[in-house]
């Protein structure tokens, strides 16, 4: 081999020998890019992930409040009861708060035979309206009977000549948003009164013997009809609610 061709090899391979440390540079780069991107994809997953909990647990921490604040009025309706009652025991002789006021019954339903009788005593004022008497027993309905789930009187129509009084049974506000029964938070109507033989039968008796008022001989409505969230009420165990029931 000549000279020139001594040169001409050395250069081929020095040639060689920088196109090699080019790709393995290039190689490393790419290498330290990939490991880059991994990591960067395993940290968003975990970004993602702590979101995730984080309005997991900001979801059940709005629940408890909800729920918080749903024992305490829960409580408070309980001791206004007592109150009202111990209140109404004192004064069921006196004939000067009676001259003033009506004293009606709330009436709950036997267990046994399912007839009704009486669960405790309300009052207001004789000078109320008859529209003013019943939102004051929807009102104690709800929060003695009821756990305080809505009761609203809509309107009094007139039916073939009686006059019918309709209530409109809704959940309670904090479960406004719940997509399902499954997820709503404390007693509900879905849920809890409108369930059971059993159960279903003794919400149907307070409710309709307390608006109906039976024994009442004042003015009073001839019947009453009951809504669910504004619509017919279609639930197998109250199937009494369904229908208009007269006096």
């Amino acid at each position: 081999m000549g000279k020139k061709g001594v040169i001409l090899t050395l250069l081929i391979i020095l040639s060689l020998f920088f196109n090699l440390v080019s790709f393995v540079n290039i190689t490393n780069i790419n290498f330290d890019k990939e490991a880059t991107e991994s990591s960067y994809r395993e940290l968003l997953a975990e970004v993602e992930s702590l979101r995730a909990r984080i309005d997991e647990l900001e979801k059940e921490n709005e629940e408890l409040m909800r729920s918080k604040y749903y024992l305490e009025d829960l409580t408070n309706a309980n001791n206004r009861l007592i109150k009202e009652q111990i209140k109404l025991m004192e004064l069921k002789n006196n004939w000067s708060f009676l001259r003033e006021n009506e004293v009606l019954p709330i009436y709950d339903g036997n267990v046994n035979s399912y007839s009704r009788e009486i669960a405790l005593y309300i009052s207001f004022p004789k000078s109320l309206t008859l529209e003013e008497k019943l939102r004051e027993i929807c009102s104690k309905l709800s929060q003695y009977c009821f756990n305080g789930l809505p009761i609203e009187l809509k309107e009094i129509k007139d039916i073939e000549g009686k006059s019918v009084a309709v209530i409109n049974l809704r959940e309670s506000p904090i479960n406004e948003e719940i997509a399902g029964p499954e997820e709503m938070i404390g007693h509900s109507w879905a849920t809890y009164y409108f369930q059971g033989s059993t159960g279903g039968v003794l919400t149907s008796v307070k409710l309709v013997e307390t608006f109906l008022q039976r024994d009442y001989r004042g003015p009073w409505i001839d019947g009453v009809q009951f809504l669910y969230e504004g619509n017919q009420i279609d639930f197998e165990h109250v199937e009494g609610l369904r229908e208009i029931n007269y006096r």
